[in-house]
């Protein structure tokens, strides 16, 4: 087991990360993530001594790392990290076997078991028909995976992975993620610093969040990949849904807080569902306007993206119908707007709140893509209602038009 207690660590007198507590269990894959500069790779390099320790105990095994020489620390720990230089034209079997250094004695020469180890680690990595490739010559791609073998041939009890897949393809950064969650499960202890956040919350057992040379959050990945945590750490306001192949989390930027103007442009009032607001909502966010949104369903893209957005709104669960008091709540979002937006898309008795307030609320309106009696569940109502809306509206095709339309009418002169 791999602990960090208290750890402040730096570089000579300077601490980058302080009063850091973190366990790696064996059979666990832990994830750093942060915004660049945070202090992850100090905390890998801490472990490999690298980077000095100020206070706290750093340990594995119960053993202090500080008291074990560099020998020692090798044979228990391998490093792959974010990068990897060849300056000389070994070959990558050479190099590999590099890795093995730490278990031979002083003198001593390489074993028919060192070689074997070698090789099974080349096979391993999917490495093996590059064995005899000078690696000055091999890309970015194949000398990270041959990083990998090179660690793993010093048989480490943990492994440290420093954005490890930062130079592969799609095949082979999922290859090497796979094999390393494989060696997880079978024991080894794996602390792995992430930049790809959908990566990290799909083969990690546990994240940290390293923001301000501190943990900000840790815990299971739906427990720290949170739009709270994404907007605190890195300004950046995102929707956090599933994976729908996988299962694992799902983080998508939707726009940069630094980006949004600090002065409202207005408000706009939606009425939409099953997704079709959410490009507008966002760029309606990044020109500075407020929005609201009426009433949205738990399991809405429009419902996750408003919430990652802060628009303003009422959930609900699907299907159910909302009671007068929130009806009343819908209707003074779109009465205090200063324009409203209405989408053609699906309207029932849950949702059919939004088109009467939009309905009985005044100012410029704008109506979006083409009305159909088919997407009407409520009897003709809706119908009734989208044609009432038509005389004084400015009706457009999509998003982009919309938010045209949308700046003209309320930025116009009276």
């Amino acid at each position: 087991m791999l602990s960090f207690e208290n750890v402040t660590a730096g570089y000579g007198d300077t601490a980058i990360v302080r009063d850091v507590s973190l366990v790696v269990p064996p059979g666990e894959i832990v994830g750093l993530v942060g915004p660049n500069g945070a202090g992850k790779s100090t905390l890998l390099r801490a472990i490999t001594g690298s980077a000095d320790v100020h206070r706290g105990s750093l340990t594995l095994n119960g053993t202090s790392l500080a008291n074990m020489n560099a020998r020692d620390r090798a044979r228990s720990v391998g490093v792959v990290p974010q990068s990897v230089e060849a300056t000389f034209s070994f070959s990558a079997r050479e190099f590999v076997l590099m890795g093995r250094h730490v278990r031979m004695t002083r003198f001593g020469t390489a074993s028919a078991h060192d070689h074997d180890v070698v090789q099974e680690m080349l096979e391993l990595t999917d490495t093996a028909y590059l064995a005899d490739d000078p690696v000055d010559t091999l890309s970015g791609g194949d000398l990270q995976r041959l990083a990998l073998a090179q660690a793993l041939a010093q048989e480490p009890d943990v492994l440290l992975l420093d954005e490890a897949t930062s130079h592969l393809d799609l095949n082979h950064r999922l290859q090497v993620l796979n094999l390393v969650r494989r060696l997880a499960d079978e024991g080894k202890a794996v602390l792995a610093v992430f930049h790809d956040l959908d990566l990290a919350a799909r083969y990690t057992d546990r994240l940290a969040v390293v923001h301000e040379g501190g943990i900000f959050s840790a815990g299971g990945p739906s427990d720290v990949l949170t739009p709270e945590m994404l907007r605190s750490v890195f300004g950046v306001r995102a929707v956090v849904g599933a994976d729908p192949v996988t299962g694992s989390l799902s983080v998508t930027p939707v726009l940069r807080e630094q980006d949004v103007p600090p002065e409202s442009q207005g408000s706009v009032f939606i009425a939409a569902g099953g997704g079709a607001g959410s490009h507008l909502m966002g760029l309606l966010a990044l020109e500075g306007f407020s929005v609201s949104a009426g009433v949205l369903n738990h399991g809405d893209m429009d419902r996750e993206v408003a919430a990652s957005l802060m628009v303003t709104r009422v959930d609900l669960t699907a299907y159910d119908t909302p009671p007068e008091e929130i009806r009343t709540q819908v209707l003074d979002m779109a009465r205090k707007a200063d324009a409203r937006v209405v989408f053609a898309v699906p309207y029932g008795p849950a949702n059919l709140a939004n088109l009467e307030a939009a309905a009985a609320a005044e100012g410029p309106l704008v109506l979006v893509g083409t009305w159909s009696e088919e997407l009407d569940f409520t009897h003709g109502e809706a119908t009734k209602l989208w044609r009432s809306l038509q005389a004084d509206s400015i009706q457009v095709t999509d998003a982009r038009r919309a938010l045209a339309a949308v700046r003209g009418l309320v930025h116009s002169e009276p």
